[in-house]
């Protein structure tokens, strides 16, 4: 075992991401980070008796998806590991296509996870990945619990990359001479992350003086123990109620009082939440106010009455 594969086998036993013996499913889609991933866990899969089984998705959304679908096919092939490969051809010319497609693939994950009794889906993420996602909600003005965007561990998802460069993973590749796919969208501007990725952080990887992405998993750990301080002194079934009283919203710090109002309405089907209508709601919750609404998405109010706050449908209040 060379020592990059030392260095992900090892990191990966010692967080508990792979045990022996696990049927896990690799995502593939034939780039670096995926490549990477299923080459890595194929080699790991001698050693500890892994049973792998691969998952493709052609999105129908550029002209050499065929190609790559049967680049990838042949090597499940090579390496006489099963493939399913997922299609889509509902995707192109709609909004929000990004989104729909996460949620189309995490679907269709999920589906064959169930059906086959697999104990875990590989994900290609890496440590580029995460300092990427981070400056992206920076920009959307997100809180600081938001500085941990991607975990190792998110049952029943692993990320056994998440903490090692892409260009580690490319050096990997060539010297066991494996090939990938190359998206070339990946280097158009024509998305935010994209932006991000290719303008952005070299600018600020520079003014860092090299050092970004060690400040940046420093920040996300950081976030990540503030989480964990924020569920150990905020109960499940407080998020989880149908209602929160204006105590358990006041008897917490100012931080913490913003992230329980946050998942609580994340709870109660609300994704597209801004932080001034989370700042509202505090506002009013410690002005100790009643008989106010704020509206929400998906035709839902947030009210607040009695001393408690709930959500509902505009029709209902």
């Amino acid at each position: 075992m060379d020592s990059f594969s030392y260095r992900v086998f090892t990191f990966s036993r010692q967080n508990g991401l792979i045990q022996p013996g696990e049927r896990l499913i690799v995502s593939l889609s034939g780039g670096i980070d995926s490549m990477s991933l299923f080459c890595l866990l194929h080699s790991f899969s001698k050693q500890m008796a892994l049973d792998l089984h691969l998952v493709h998705f052609n999105h129908g959304l550029r002209e050499e998806s065929l190609e790559e679908e049967d680049f990838l096919r042949d090597l499940a092939n090579q390496k006489g590991v099963p493939i399913t490969v997922f299609s889509s051809t509902s995707l192109k010319g709609t909004s929000g296509i990004q989104q729909k497609a996460r949620d189309w693939r995490n679907d269709c994950l999920i589906e064959v996870l169930k059906e086959q009794k697999f104990d875990k889906i590989a994900l290609g993420h890496h440590l580029d990945d995460l300092v990427e996602t981070q400056i992206w909600r920076m920009l959307r003005g997100a809180s600081l619990f938001s500085l941990n965007p991607i975990q190792e561990s998110s049952p029943p998802y692993i990320r056994p990359l998440l903490r090692f460069r892409k260009q580690d993973l490319e050096n990997y590749l060539l010297s066991i001479n494996q090939e990938w796919c190359q998206d070339r969208s990946n280097f158009e501007n024509d998305y935010t992350r994209n932006i991000i990725r290719n303008q952005l952080i070299p600018v600020m990887e520079e003014q860092a003086g090299g050092r970004l992405v060690d400040k940046m998993l420093a920040l996300n750990d950081d976030a990540y123990q503030l989480k964990l301080d924020f569920e150990n002194q905020v109960p499940a079934a407080t998020i989880e109620s149908e209602e929160l009283g204006y105590q358990s919203i006041l008897s917490l710090s100012p931080v913490f009082a913003k992230e329980l109002i946050h998942r609580f309405l994340l709870h109660h089907g609300q994704t597209e939440i801004t932080r001034t209508q989370i700042e509202d709601i505090h506002k009013l919750v410690k002005l100790n106010q009643g008989n106010w609404q704020i509206g929400l998405k998906q035709d839902k109010i947030i009210t607040g009455r009695d001393k408690t706050v709930f959500i509902s449908q505009r029709s209902d209040v």
